[in-house]
């Protein structure tokens, strides 16, 4: 009776991995869903190695996207968007909503965390939940501007930030913890 179980379960095991490897062989090259934040570093690599605070090779004439040191002991030392260039910013700059990635930096406890914010116009967050096909929309920390203007967006997020850390004030010596 064991032998009968085993084997049973070898043929279920056998069968699964073979629709797998048909599922991958015949999947179409492109996706046809919008890529999400989750799965953006093992699509986009370049997110992640990119040094958002210097030009990088593809935007090198463009300038570069905006990283603060007038945070106090806080710096933010990345800035750029999760499916576009903070410069020259969105195709459409009235009609957009993307999420903005900071890495922020604590020179005394010498720590970096990443923390990320909504921006988008109101167009663009109707667009969203269109392709997303959602009834509602919720985010913690929304900005929402009228069109992409990077130092309107730029004043708004640094003074959250500041606001923020004027609330809950760092602590001499350790780092800061993330809400």
């Amino acid at each position: 009776m064991t032998g009968h179980g085993f084997g049973l379960l070898l043929i279920v095991v056998c069968g699964a991995a073979v629709f797998l490897l048909f599922r991958i062989i015949l999947s179409p090259e492109k996706q046809d869903s919008p890529v999400t934040y989750d799965a953006t570093p093992s699509q986009n690599s370049s997110l992640w190695t990119h040094h958002y605070g210097g030009p990088g090779p593809a935007n090198a004439d463009l300038g570069i996207a905006p990283v603060a040191s007038s945070l106090g002991r806080v710096s933010a030392t990345q800035f750029n968007f999760a499916h576009f260039d903070a410069v020259p910013g969105p195709l459409d700059p009235e009609n957009f909503a993307d999420e903005l990635i900071l890495e922020l930096y604590d020179s005394v406890s010498d720590f970096r965390w990443t923390t990320t914010y909504v921006v988008a116009t109101p167009p663009g967050i109707r667009k969203l939940m269109d392709d997303e096909r959602w009834s509602f929309f919720y985010a913690t920390e929304i900005f929402i501007v009228r069109r992409y203007d990077l130092p309107t967006i730029r004043e708004a997020v640094f003074g959250r930030i500041k606001e923020i850390h004027e609330q809950v004030p760092l602590d001499p010596e350790e780092p800061p913890i993330r809400a």
